[in-house]
C-alpha cells in the first residue's frame, strides 16, 4: 500500500488526508499544535471556546461546503452545522454613510442589481452608477495585472467606494484597497454575483471552524486506517530515490511514497532547505509578506443588542473595527466579535479593548462585558496585492514526490478556507491520479 504524509492539519491539510483515505491511501499527518485548522481554528480560553478570527464563508465556496456536507451528512437529523441567509449587508445602527443592502430571490446576477437598486443610504445616481460599475465587471473584460481595487474603482462615487466595494474588498481580501489586486477582487464578485444565486449567500457556521471541518475530517481518516499524529513538529522534508522522508523533532526520520506540505507558506523555506531544487521557493516565499486580522470579542449578559431583525454581521466605520459578529450564546447571553482587519494595531490591549467598546457603544446601548478577549493572528492572509499574486502563480506547485497545498497555492483567489480546501483536493487528485497511473 502507498504511504502518503500530510504536514499540516489546516483545512488544505485535513482536506488532502480526507481524500486520500477515502481513495484507500495509507495516510500519516503530522500537526504541530494540538488544536487543528491552523490559522481557522478554536481557542480556548477562561473555559470559553471561539474562534481565532471570524471568517466569512460565502455560497460560492462549494467545495468547503461540500466537503463540510459529507462530514455531517450523518448529523441530518439535528442542526445544520451552519446557517444559510442570502447577502445583507448592513451597518450598525447610528455608523455614518449607514448602507443596508439585502439581495431578493432573482436569478443572478439580477439579484445583486436589485440588491443595488433597493439599497438604503445611496441615492439614486450612486445606486445607478454602482449598478453599471457591477454589471459592466461581472461581464468580463480585461484587468491589468498590476491594478489596485482603488485604481479599478476610482471612478465611482465617493460614497459607493466608502460604503459597499471597500468594505468588500477588506472583508475578502484582507488587504487594503489600494494595495488589493483588483483581479482577484472582481473574481471573487464573480463567482459570488454569477451563475447560481445562492453564491452569495452568507453561511454562518453554528459551530467552531475547528469541528465545522478540520476535526470531523481527521476523525474520518483515523476510521479510514489513517494515522493522525498531532502535536508533532515536522524539522525537514527531503526527497529519496523512493519517495521522500520526514524528519520530526526526535530525530526520528519516516519513509513516504509522497508528501502533501499543507503548512503556511512560512514555514516552507524551513521544511524544504535540504533539498537544492526547492531552493527558489524558498527564496520566493521568504519574501511574502502578510496581513493581520485582530478580533476583539465581548460577552455581553443584557441590554439592547439591537438584535431584532438585524444582520448577524454587521458593517462598522473601521475605527478601529470593520465588522461586528453577534453570537448567542447557551447560556442566553452575547458574544460581540469585532474584527479589525488589514491593520496593524499599534498601543496597548486596554487601549484597543477602550476603544472597540467605545465604538460599539455608538450604536448599541450595552452593559459592562462580562468577559472580553483580544486575538491577533499576525500572518492571518498573504497581502493580496497584484505583485504577490503574480509571484505565487509562477512557484510550481510540485518538486518531484512533495506537493503544495495551502491558500496561497490558489492565488487567482484570496487567501480564504476555500483556496485551502481546493488547494488540498488538488494535491490529493494529483497523487490518486498519480498512483492509479502506475
Amino acid at each position: 500500500m502507498m504511504h502518503v504524509a500530510v504536514i499540516g492539519a489546516g483545512w488544505a491539510g485535513a482536506t488532502a488526508a480526507l481524500m486520500l483515505a477515502r481513495a484507500g491511501i495509507h495516510v500519516t499527518v503530522f500537526e504541530a499544535n494540538s488544536i487543528a485548522g491552523g490559522r481557522a481554528r478554536v481557542v480556548e480560553k477562561s473555559g470559553r471556546l471561539f474562534d481565532n478570527g471570524q471568517h466569512l464563508l460565502l455560497g460560492a465556496y462549494r467545495r468547503s461546503l461540500a466537503m463540510v456536507d459529507s462530514l455531517h451528512a450523518a448529523d441530518s437529523a439535528n442542526e445544520a452545522p451552519y446557517l444559510r441567509l442570502p447577502l445583507m449587508l448592513q451597518s450598525a445602527p447610528k455608523m455614518p454613510a449607514a448602507l443596508s443592502l439585502v439581495a431578493p430571490n432573482l436569478p443572478a446576477p439580477l439579484h445583486l442589481l436589485a440588491a443595488i437598486i433597493t439599497a438604503k443610504g445611496l441615492s439614486l445616481s450612486e445606486k445607478i452608477a454602482a449598478a453599471a460599475w457591477a454589471g459592466r465587471h461581472l461581464r468580463g473584460g480585461s484587468i491589468g495585472a498590476a491594478v489596485t481595487v482603488s485604481q479599478l474603482i476610482e471612478n465611482q462615487p465617493r460614497r459607493v467606494r466608502q460604503s459597499l466595494w471597500e468594505p468588500l474588498c477588506i472583508a475578502a481580501l484582507n488587504t487594503p484597497p489600494d494595495a488589493a489586486s483588483a483581479g482577484v477582487f472582481v473574481e471573487v464578485l464573480k463567482r459570488s454575483f454569477t451563475g447560481d444565486a445562492r453564491g452569495s449567500d452568507l453561511i454562518i457556521p453554528r459551530v467552531n471552524l475547528t469541528a465545522l471541518l478540520p476535526e470531523p475530517a481527521l476523525d474520518a481518516v483515523r476510521s479510514l486506517g489513517g494515522d493522525v499524529r498531532q502535536s508533532t513538529y515536522v524539522t525537514s522534508v527531503a526527497t529519496t530515490t523512493s519517495g521522500a522522508s520526514v524528519r520530526l523533532r526526535d530525530e526520528a526520520t519516516h519513509a513516504f511514497d509522497f508528501v502533501v506540505m499543507a503548512t503556511g507558506p512560512q514555514h516552507l523555506p524551513r521544511l524544504l532547505s535540504e533539498i537544492p531544487a526547492a531552493a527558489a521557493i524558498g527564496e520566493s516565499l521568504r519574501t511574502l509578506s502578510y496581513e493581520p486580522i485582530t478580533t476583539v470579542h465581548f460577552d455581553f449578559s443584557h441590554g439592547d443588542l439591537g438584535q431584532g431583525d438585524q444582520a448577524p454581521m454587521c458593517m462598522l466605520d473601521g475605527s478601529p473595527g470593520q465588522w461586528v459578529f453577534w453570537h448567542p450564546l447557551p447560556n442566553g447571553h452575547w458574544r460581540a466579535s469585532v474584527v479589525i482587519s488589514a491593520d496593524h494595531c499599534s498601543g496597548d490591549e486596554s487601549s484597543l479593548i477602550s476603544a472597540t467598546l467605545s465604538q460599539l457603544a455608538q450604536s448599541y446601548a450595552l452593559p459592562t462585558p462580562t468577559w472580553q478577549f483580544v486575538v491577533t493572528e499576525k500572518r492571518a492572509t498573504y497581502s493580496c496585492t497584484p505583485k504577490q499574486c503574480r509571484m505565487l502563480a509562477s512557484i510550481p506547485k510540485r518538486i518531484g514526490p512533495l506537493f503544495f497545498a495551502g491558500d496561497w497555492c490558489v492565488p487567482e483567489l484570496p487567501a480564504t478556507l476555500e483556496a485551502a480546501v481546493i488547494s488540498g483536493e488538488y494535491a490529493a487528485q494529483k497523487i490518486i491520479s498519480e498512483i492509479n497511473h502506475d
